[in-house]
């Protein structure tokens, strides 16, 4: 195969990546050495577990805002919002995934869009993950102010066995696995503190309302017809005692000081 001066330099990076594998700073050098090819504005690596996600790592400097905005929002309940997690909770797997192949019909009608990754994320998202067992499946998350092109996107998906690759070994070198920055708020729990009979089904329609997935969307997920969503989403407006979205994305998602400001 003929090789280029690009693909040289290529080479030549993941030689040094895979050297790194073993010290502290390998997620950021991986980073930066995706940033050579797309424009990278935000990053993290978790893992999405049920009903949790455990921060493995994060940008040396960040944003003290979008920092505090992911730890004390994200990782204690909004990441039940999140497209990628709802992806990977429905059908865990290895692989490469672009926010616009997952994102539900109304998502940037959501309060989790505006309230979160509009102002904390930006414009667009992907997404490498290493289904590391049954549940568990490690996460590096990409974010961008610019929206990625789609040649931007092969290259991504093109050099996905690489990163997948380097991401599967450096596992062998993250140590204190138990150390997250919070501990993330479980939906059930949340649901439990209303005190009104938002029935199981209700809580899943609920959550999925709140995702920005359609009537026409929840019911293929959950089996049932179109209208039978309307009617449950009635019923837990009514139980709730609220009339919009905002209302409901308030309730279970916003800290209380913010909720009663």
């Amino acid at each position: 195969m003929p090789l280029d001066l690009h693909s040289l330099a290529w080479h030549r990076s993941i030689g040094k990546l895979i050297m790194q594998l073993n010290r502290p700073d390998f997620w950021s050098s991986l980073i930066r050495t995706l940033n050579e090819y797309v424009q990278i504005d935000n990053w993290v690596v978790l893992i999405f577990s049920n009903q949790q996600v455990q921060v493995i790592s994060l940008p040396e400097i960040a944003d003290v805002e979008e920092v505090d905005a992911f730890t004390h929002l994200y990782v204690k309940g909004l990441y039940l919002l999140d497209p990628f997690y709802i992806a990977n909770r429905e059908n865990p797997q290895s692989g490469f995934f672009h926010l616009l192949d997952i994102a539900p019909e109304y998502f940037v009608e959501t309060e989790y869009y505006h309230q979160y990754f509009a102002q904390y994320i930006s414009m667009d998202e992907v997404q490498y993950n290493v289904q590391l067992d049954a549940d568990r499946t490690l996460c590096i998350s990409i974010g961008s102010r610019a929206r990625f092109n789609q040649e931007q996107i092969t290259m991504l998906d093109l050099i996905k066995p690489w990163v997948i690759a380097l991401m599967h070994q450096r596992m062998c070198f993250e140590s204190d696995l138990e150390k997250s920055l919070a501990a993330p708020a479980q939906w059930p729990e949340t649901i439990g503190q209303v005190g009104t009979q938002i029935t199981t089904r209700e809580s899943d329609v609920l959550r999925l309302l709140l995702s920005g997935f359609s009537n026409k969307e929840i019911a293929g997920k959950l089996a049932l017809s179109a209208e039978t969503v309307k009617v449950h989403r009635r019923n837990i407006y009514a139980k709730l005692n609220i009339k919009s979205q905002s209302e409901l994305f308030a309730r279970f998602f916003m800290p209380k000081q913010e909720v009663l400001s």
